[in-house]
């Protein structure tokens, strides 16, 4: 809850009555400003409890993007207000200020374990990981922003093909949606040039990982694919987990529930080679106790598991 909220609710009080008066406006902007702040800094604060445990790399999704600012549509959710309204009064207060800041304090020397990596690679023994920021939901030729996103992955992956030489393991992050496969859950990713990136390096590295954040899924989806490890989640609407991946010989992977205090190991399935219809079935071919999980996360018939 935002400490700020008493106030954001006159928004909708405005909004209701049609107030259109310029101090006012500039008030309830100050309101939206303060929200977005609030989620910009309890995001630093738990990355920078992450990186005393150890190094941090982040990247950013479509929720931080300077471009979009879904906090905005979150905002429009919780008020019960056009989103085109909220937009218009927020520019009074220059919210979108608001994620250079918070760039300035991932980036301060202090936090000497938490690095920004969108849009680049670093390299870790033998280990290349790459972030393909969310800057944009698409990436292609749709829109601007689309191609904009599109320019920032064709770059990065050109860096990554220099540096290949370096490492015998790859890691990419990636923060922009694609496409679900008609059957269900494999991912298919939106870029041209990452399908034709992973196409170019069949038979190259010892180990690749492409880890997904998905909007809707409720489970922690890992499974191989043209010779990738494929591992999809989304933390906002999956109770907080995270994951943790070992890589090593094989690639494993673990959910990790901060709620329940569990960690399970998830199973790995080939994509071309494992047969499942339902989303329960593929549910079962990563998790040992399918049954348990739909009944811990109350997702039984849910499509998105």
């Amino acid at each position: 809850m935002t400490p700020d909220f008493e106030y954001l609710l006159k928004i909708p009080q405005v909004y209701e009555k049609g107030i259109k008066q310029e101090v006012v406006d500039i008030e309830m902007s100050q309101h939206i400003k303060k929200y977005v702040e609030h989620r910009f800094d309890k995001m630093y604060e738990a990355l920078v409890k992450f990186s005393k445990i150890k190094k941090t790399f982040f990247n950013i999704g479509n929720y931080e993007s300077p471009l979009h600012y879904n906090i905005l549509k979150e905002l429009s959710w919780l008020l019960d207000v056009p989103e085109s309204y909220l937009r218009s009064i927020a520019l009074l207060s220059n919210y979108r200020q608001t994620f250079k800041e918070f760039l300035a304090k991932v980036k301060n020397p202090i936090n000497k374990n938490l690095k920004y990596i969108g849009g680049s690679t670093q390299i870790v023994g033998d280990i290349m990981f790459a972030a393909i920021p969310g800057l944009n939901a698409s990436s292609g030729i749709q829109d601007s922003t689309a191609e904009f996103q599109e320019k920032i992955t064709t770059d990065l992956l050109a860096t990554i093909k220099r540096q290949l030489s370096y490492v015998s393991k790859l890691v990419i992050l990636n923060q922009t949606q694609g496409r679900l496969r008609k059957d269900p859950f494999a991912y298919r990713p939106g870029s041209v040039a990452v399908r034709k990136f992973i196409e170019s390096i069949k038979g190259k590295l010892r180990q690749k990982i492409f880890i997904q954040s998905y909007h809707h899924f409720m489970t922690t989806h890992f499974y191989e694919a043209m010779e990738f490890n494929f591992m999809l989640n989304n933390s906002a609407v999956n109770n907080g987990l995270f994951n943790i991946l070992e890589i090593s010989t094989k690639v494993s992977c673990f959910d990790v529930d901060p709620i329940l205090d569990k960690v399970r190991k998830l199973k790995s399935f080939n994509y071309n080679l494992d047969d499942y219809e339902t989303p329960e079935q593929r549910l079962a071919l990563n998790y040992e106790n399918s049954q348990e999980i739909l009944k811990e996360r109350e997702i039984k018939g849910c499509y998105y598991m």
